[in-house]
């Protein structure tokens, strides 16, 4: 069977094709949830902040809310954030996060947050400053460098208990294959 399905021609089994169209309408009906509008003044609010309070406290976070946006290379705490801005600010993370979470917000959106903000200009400083064997932190991370060496530590003996945890279920998983018992 074929079917044209959001300007493309499919061709396959009428269920699979069903399911696939319902897939995509409910995508359309979430991104279009958020109104491009609202996303825009959003994204206006957020800009305007970081361009004259970036160095504030509310700056900070809101510097790594659309970083993790644009890279996902930083960790950000969603308690420091939702407790550290002001009710205007808060509606606008609210509303820009929604509309990353259902695909509404475009990289072009994010990528015009950084470049009218400044963000891009202090990203460049900041990689300017930085040590070539270093890599560039910024935002700057939240926590200090010991405790950073903590937490690596416990994500390595995590990773080790997980690889172990996989390899002991491979072993079982072969074990049954062939009729054994472990």
């Amino acid at each position: 069977m074929k079917r044209t399905i959001n300007g493309r021609t499919w061709e396959g089994d009428a269920t699979v094709l069903d399911e696939m169209e319902r897939s995509i309408a409910e995508t359309k009906r979430r991104q279009e949830s958020v109104p491009q509008e609202e996303l825009d003044a959003a994204l206006k609010t957020i800009t305007e902040y970081l361009a004259t309070g970036w160095s504030t406290g509310g700056g900070r976070r809101l510097r790594q809310f659309v970083w993790s946006l644009w890279n996902g290379h930083h960790l950000i705490n969603l308690f420091d954030l939702s407790s550290g801005l002001d009710g205007r600010l808060t509606d606008a993370v609210t509303v820009v996060f929604r509309g990353a979470m259902v695909g509404a917000l475009s990289e072009d959106q994010k990528r015009g947050v950084l470049q009218r903000s400044g963000e891009f200009s202090r990203w460049e400083a900041a990689r300017a400053a930085t040590p070539e064997d270093e890599e560039v932190l910024y935002p700057p991370f939240q926590i200090d460098a010991e405790e950073l060496r903590k937490l690596a530590y416990s994500v390595e003996q995590t990773n080790k208990r997980i690889e172990q945890e996989r390899r002991a279920e491979e072993a079982r998983y072969t074990a049954q294959e062939r009729g054994c018992r472990v």
